[in-house]
């Protein structure tokens, strides 16, 4: 008997029907039930050989379609028993789902192929591409430790064997996750090994951007900690360095950070233009790098002063953050959601998404937005009657911003602390005074002027509150000063 004439007796017992005819015919069980019935039937040895015939029959009738067909190609050499095989097309599979955006079957499919690659197994690029995809797709959205650990762990045991370029990718995404998590190459040895040995290996297989990648991290590096213009700098230069050489996410993301020192900085014109730019290598990418790209836009706005646009933004940032998966950019989008509120003095409106951002920076650390999160929180919790709240909040804020010199944390939780000490029943504006002074003094030698601008606005507030008349007035013709000199939109021209 002929295999249409079988298919056609199933189909008529109606326990099969056709799926399609174009492309090719296909046939699907017409109930779960049927077809459980059906494998069960079957002899767990005959089950096996079934199994690693059909992987077999795919490769064999369809050499063209392999990254197409690799998760059910690896799905069948795994239920056939043959993990090394399974491991490969698993492999294949996410960087296959990588390409379409499938970011959550990416992780799973890299995750699984080092679950099934055996101890001895010698392909150690197979097990360095499984642990880089693992980084590069799921950094957004799954622990960082997780990551972190699975690189290194590849690297131990075979960074001396393995493909050179590959090798050279795994040490970015080490420093790269180490960053994020807050560490410093000055504090922490293994960030500062990861970025020597990107360098290395990079200059080793004469890559053009070898010497960008050390320049960037330090540039990223010298942002967080308030040194903008060197951080500008080199973000810059590392950037020139990287275009055209490096894979459009990694550009993305750090053309953000370019934009956003800009921005801090009050050059909004080169920030614009870093955004113009980063726009379309960003749409080379994927939607992760495309809602980075509108996080730093969003970032922009709120430091010029177009606030509710850049809260409209945040909040469309922070959904698609949702929608995606996207844990990273929810911790970014969220923070920024809740500055812009808070600008807005809507405490209510900001507390809830300042907590999300945190609530989510427990899974990916986003260290320099989880303290700047947890600074503004205060200040929504203070603002709300919750006033030890807003103190716990805060102590902790300044505590992180300590542990990792981040001095823009630093300044921006003393600034809101300081504005919200002067908005309460009772203001205390010599408390808030005080924290002004300080928030002042970092942003001054950060040449943070926006908020520099901003904060001598509030400073005026409190010095006529304490009856220093002529003290607020000399304030406010600088704070006023400052903001035409950069644009500021949020001031009135009077």
């Amino acid at each position: 008997m002929s295999a249409n004439a079988d298919l056609g007796t199933l189909e008529a017992s109606g326990l099969i029907q056709v799926a399609a005819v174009q492309p090719e015919l296909e046939y699907l069980f017409r109930h779960a039930l049927v077809q459980d019935a059906a494998y069960s039937s079957l002899l767990k040895q005959d089950r096996r050989s079934l199994h690693q015939l059909a992987a077999e029959t795919l490769l064999a009738i369809y050499p063209d379609r392999q990254r197409e067909l690799a998760a059910v190609i690896a799905m069948h050499f795994e239920q056939a028993g043959d993990s090394a095989r399974a491991a490969e097309h698993l492999v294949v599979a996410g960087e296959h789902a990588v390409e379409r955006f499938a970011t959550r079957e990416a992780v799973s499919s890299f995750a699984r192929a080092l679950e099934l690659l055996p101890a001895d197994d010698s392909r150690v690029d197979l097990r360095m591409r499984a642990a880089i995809g693992i980084a590069r797709a799921g950094w957004t959205f799954t622990g960082l430790g997780g990551a972190i650990d699975a690189l290194e762990r590849v690297l131990a045991t075979g960074g001396d064997k393995a493909d050179r370029r590959l090798v050279a990718d795994a040490y970015f995404w080490v420093a790269f996750l180490r960053r994020m998590r807050g560490e410093t190459p000055e504090k922490n040895p293994e960030m500062r090994h990861a970025l020597e040995q990107a360098e290395v290996v990079g200059a080793e297989i004469g890559d053009p951007a070898a010497h960008a990648i050390p320049k960037a991290f330090m540039g990223a590096g010298a942002m967080f900690n308030g040194e903008l213009r060197k951080g500008a700098q080199l973000l810059s230069e590392a950037l020139e360095e990287m275009l055209g050489t490096s894979d459009p996410l990694s550009t993305a993301l750090l053309s953000g950070l370019l934009a956003m020192t800009y921005a801090r900085l009050g050059d909004f014109a080169a920030a614009e233009s870093v955004l113009a730019r980063s726009r379309f290598i960003a749409e080379q990418g994927d939607e992760i790098a495309r809602l980075d790209q509108m996080i730093a836009r969003s970032d922009l706005l709120l430091e010029r002063g177009d606030i509710e646009e850049g809260s409209a933004l945040a909040f469309e940032c922070a959904a698609s953050s949702e929608e995606l998966g996207a844990v990273a950019c929810g911790v970014a989008s969220n923070v920024l959601l809740g500055q812009a509120r808070l600008i807005l003095e809507d405490a209510s409106g900001a507390k809830a998404p300042l907590e999300r951002g945190l609530e989510l920076s427990l899974v990916t650390y986003m260290a320099a937005m989880r303290t700047v999160g947890k600074g503004l929180l205060g200040s929504a919790k203070a603002r709300l009657g919750d006033v030890p709240g807003g103190e716990a909040s805060w102590d902790a804020a300044l505590a992180d911003a300590h542990g990792m010199d981040d001095r823009y944390g630093e300044a921006q939780t003393r600034w809101a602390r300081g504005r919200t000490r002067m908005r309460q029943v009772e203001p205390d504006y010599a408390a808030g005074l005080g924290d002004l002074d300080a928030a002042l003094a970092l942003f001054d030698t950060m040449e943070a002027r926006p908020a520099s601008a901003r904060v001598h606005r509030d400073r005026a507030q409190a010095l006529r509150a304490l009856g220093r008349t002529e003290d607020a007035a000399a304030e406010e013709r600088r704070s006023r000063g400052l903001a035409a000199d950069i644009g500021l939109k949020d001031f009135s021209a009077g």
